[in-house]
């Protein structure tokens, strides 16, 4: 049985790359002798990168753009190699071929929240993604939350779709005093500091939360320290910032690598992520698993990921995300109680989990019903 897995994402930074290469390591480790993986890039580059994998096979195949690259090259590979499903980690499937589709959005954030992306970002969403989801026989998702909003959103029923929760890895735990103070020293952090994750982009809703801190700034000791790229329309956060009176307790580290990232959890009094709608916000687990009390957002999914275990808030309320920092920070029994209840609450979520279902999900859609359910982590 061959499943293929379409890979152009690997090259990109942020969540779903992550995502990617963390499910598809847990996957061809517990994957059975009857499945074959087919690893398809875009870039030759990426050849090897899971060649330690006895149920590998790698392909690599150029084209001039994405869209040729899934509607002509991957089904030129699926016919060439046989291939029985196909899946690709990041919103998109080749729409003719025989091979069963299942397709993979990572939240409705792109529904909720139209004004926060491109112009040709939202026309391409709202023609090929009930494309897709219409040729596709099944769509993976992230949350049931996220499943409850698509099928709404694109106007298909439920049972077409499955949520997975993501996993945590497993370098995201309590280090030693000697790795925090290697992190501290080579980002040159703060004393005592909040911290914020994520790219800067409208979505993640970082200008909100810069405000919110400058009303606070002068009445505690605390920082705010960003980690995180420039994605895109971004300038106004940037703006903002120069705008505060607060801005020099604002530190830009820019993109974090992995190995450093726990790390900043570690160091951080709490983690505040006000993102307007997550489709799964894998940083919620690696603050939990780092016991870094969170404040996050009521909308979207990360509420259905953090439990009883965060601070919810209003992302559009400047003064209610103020408000909870304020809290958090002089109320050392709830902070103490959101870090216990975190680490509870993260135990639920892992990588093998995820793959084990996932494959689950591979089996129900056609590859062998007889099968169902035969993986677990």
């Amino acid at each position: 049985m061959r499943i293929g897995i379409m890979l152009r994402n690997l090259n990109e930074k942020g969540g779903i790359q992550g995502y990617t290469i963390n499910l598809l390591e847990s996957m061809l480790q517990m994957a059975e002798h009857d499945l074959e993986f087919i690893l398809i890039y875009s870039d030759p580059q990426y050849l090897g990168t899971f060649s330690r994998f006895k149920n590998v096979k790698e392909i690599a195949a150029k084209a001039s753009n994405k869209i040729l690259w899934d509607q002509i090259t991957v089904p030129r590979i699926i016919r060439e190699e046989k291939i029985d499903m196909i899946y690709n980690p990041k919103l998109s499937i080749p729409l003719f071929t025989k091979a069963k589709k299942i397709l993979m959005i990572h939240g409705a954030e792109q529904y909720a929240v139209k004004s926060a992306f491109k112009w040709y970002d939202r026309i391409y969403v709202r023609i090929a993604m009930p494309l897709y989801s219409f040729f596709a026989n099944r769509i993976l998702t992230n949350t049931q939350m996220g499943v409850d909003d698509l099928s709404r959103y694109l106007h298909i029923r439920k049972d077409k779709f499955a949520g997975v929760h993501e996993g945590v890895h497993k370098r995201f735990k309590i280090i030693d005093d000697t790795e925090k103070k290697r992190v501290k020293e080579k980002y040159d952090l703060p004393e005592k500091f909040i911290l914020y994750v994520g790219g800067l982009t409208p979505l993640k809703n970082f200008r909100r939360l810069a405000l919110a801190f400058d009303t606070i700034a002068e009445k505690n000791h605390y920082h705010l320290v960003v980690t995180g790229f420039k994605r895109f329309k971004f300038q106004q956060d940037l703006d903002t910032v120069e705008s505060l009176s607060s801005k020099n307790k604002i530190k830009f580290c820019g993109f974090v690598p992995d190995e450093d990232l726990p790390g900043f959890y570690n160091l951080a009094e709490m983690f505040v992520f006000p993102s307007l709608y997550e489709g799964f916000g894998l940083p919620v687990l690696e603050a939990m698993a780092c016991g870094c009390p969170i404040i996050t957002s009521e909308t979207g999914c990360t509420k259905e990921v953090t439990g009883d275990a965060a601070i919810l808030i209003d992302p559009y309320d400047i003064h209610d995300i103020a408000e909870k920092i304020e809290l958090l920070a002089v109320d050392k029994k709830l902070k103490n109680d959101l870090i216990a209840k975190g680490f509870e609450r993260v135990k639920n979520f892992s990588w093998d989990k995820c793959a084990a279902e996932t494959l689950n999900v591979f089996y129900s859609s056609g590859l062998n019903t007889s099968r169902l359910g035969i993986f677990s982590p």
